[in-house]
């Protein structure tokens, strides 16, 4: 492209600027075409992209992509394991001279804010406004109808997230706390619904309100827990041990690993100039990887606070997860992607969302439950494109699959079958192989479609635009979309 430069400008005629006129206007015609060769072998597909050296890749991007992480995360990790150490020697040094709860509430508190300073600064007034406001609307419907305090709060939860995406908050500032309120917005709902059904006996007190909400181990990146679960951690309190550190070891290796590969490798393996779809394959699983990296970023932050075990007869098992990217990669069914992409906001939108709307009618619950997400998620139109495309596709697959199991007698599902079910033909069936083999490459062609605008252009740092979303999908003639019109239509002539 430099020999395109290569010429002396004094050799042009009129005739020549008027050609190179139109060049900068975007027209182009044999003559211009003529022209450009005649000074440097202008080629249209001149353009060679070439994988750069491991090394390079390595110095440049692999090391400078995991310190400019680990910088970012280590204060939260020190906060995080501080609150550990804290809990422990409340429950044990501590004990005899005030009351350990109060304490720990008050320490998770301050632990959260301090945090939230750090990574927000001041634009954490947005998420501590909104937690006030939620607890003054919980305290005032109580008083005339407690069934009732989860639907209040809910609505004044999507009104404010509404007005501070449109009209209070600044967009880019908006977008870079988005996560953060979104858990803080889950929690809140979640507390709301279960102090209208009576899971919880007892209305929190402000500072177990906050302690709760603003807990040190999930305030930024999550994950969502109940607030009978927050309770029970810090009662139970159980002490360090060296499950507990390997599984935290293992959650950061794993979150340093996944942003490493969606940063340096995903573009290292799959070159610009590659086959549309290829391309389209590469910056869909960029940002799955991408998400995988906060998923176990969540999960390790968790479990450093004292969270996330599961307690049997004899041991105590620190098996938290948030995510399964195996089940997401190689997915059975577009539902196992759905289930398995964060486990807790899948719990979540199940019992809050998804069971309260459930007497509407299921397709309905389905398209409530995608909305809600969407809504929690920012008022975005490639978000809520993408999400309820899901839904609809999910939906179309589980009722295709649910009716050709019927028919066929077979282990084909959405949801996989269990080992011993009751199927005529089960799973090593070659007909039950190879037709499972096919939706599993069809997810995998609705993954790469879906996630086809998240790749990290200019328009992230405020979010993506409807335009963005369309110019994307047109490029890939909405290919996705028509196939999922095929399915259903499929679906209604059998």
């Amino acid at each position: 492209m430099d020999d395109m430069l290569d010429f002396d400008p004094d050799q042009l005629d009129d005739s020549d600027y008027e050609l190179l006129q139109q060049y900068l206007q975007g027209e182009y015609s044999p003559e211009l075409a003529e022209l450009l060769e005649s000074y440097g072998g202008y080629d249209d597909d001149s353009d060679v992209y070439e994988r750069i050296p491991i090394r390079n890749l390595y110095e440049n991007c692999v090391i400078p992509t995991a310190s400019q992480a680990m910088s970012h995360v280590i204060p939260l990790f020190m906060f995080c394991v501080s609150f550990r150490i804290i809990c422990l020697l409340a429950h044990t040094v501590f004990k005899d001279y005030a009351s350990p709860l109060k304490f720990l509430h008050f320490v998770s508190c301050v632990f959260g804010l301090m945090i939230l300073y750090r990574f927000f600064e001041f634009a954490l007034v947005y998420i501590i406004a909104s937690l006030i406001a939620t607890y003054i609307i919980v305290l005032l419907t109580s008083q005339f109808s407690r069934p009732q305090v989860g639907i209040f709060v809910s609505v004044f939860i999507a009104s404010y997230i509404l007005m501070c995406e449109l009209i209070i908050v600044d967009g880019k500032i908006w977008h870079s706390m988005r996560g953060a309120q979104m858990i803080l917005s889950m929690k809140l709902i979640s507390l709301g619904f279960d102090w209208s059904s009576g899971a919880i006996e007892r209305l929190p007190s402000i500072l177990e309100f906050s302690g709760y909400c603003l807990h040190v181990g999930s305030v930024i990146f999550g994950p969502w827990f109940s607030y009978k679960d927050y309770i029970s951690g810090l009662q139970e309190n159980k002490p360090l041990c060296k499950w507990w550190i390997i599984k935290v070891l293992f959650s950061c290796s794993l979150a340093v690993l996944c942003l490493i590969y969606s940063t340096c490798f995903t573009s290292w393996l799959i070159i610009q100039g590659s086959f549309s779809w290829l391309l389209a394959y590469r910056d869909a699983q960029s940002f799955r990887f991408s998400h995988y990296f906060v998923s176990f970023l969540s999960e390790a932050t968790h479990v450093l606070s004292g969270f996330g075990y599961t307690q049997t007869a004899d041991s105590v098992k620190w098996d938290y997860s948030v995510v399964r990217p195996d089940k997401i990669e190689i997915p059975h069914s577009l539902v196992e992607v759905v289930t398995n992409w964060n486990l807790p906001m899948h719990t979540w939108l199940k019992t809050y969302v998804f069971k309260t709307a459930r007497p509407l009618g299921n397709f309905v619950a389905v398209l409530l439950t995608y909305g809600a997400s969407s809504l929690l998620h920012g008022l975005n139109f490639q978000l809520a494109a993408v999400l309820l495309s899901l839904g609809f596709y999910s939906y179309i697959e589980f009722m295709l699959r649910l009716k050709l199991a019927s028919s066929f007698d077979a282990c084909i599902l959405a949801k996989r079958c269990k080992e011993k079910c009751d199927h005529k033909y089960q799973i090593m069936n070659p007909f039950v192989m190879l037709t499972n083999l096919s939706f599993v490459l069809l997810s995998m062609f609705h993954l790469a479609y879906l996630g086809l605008m998240f790749d990290n252009s200019s328009d992230e740092e405020m979010g993506y635009t409807m335009s963005h979303t369309l110019s994307k999908w047109s490029q890939l003639n909405y290919a996705s979309h028509w196939v999922a019109v095929g399915t259903f239509l499929f679906y209604i002539v059998i």
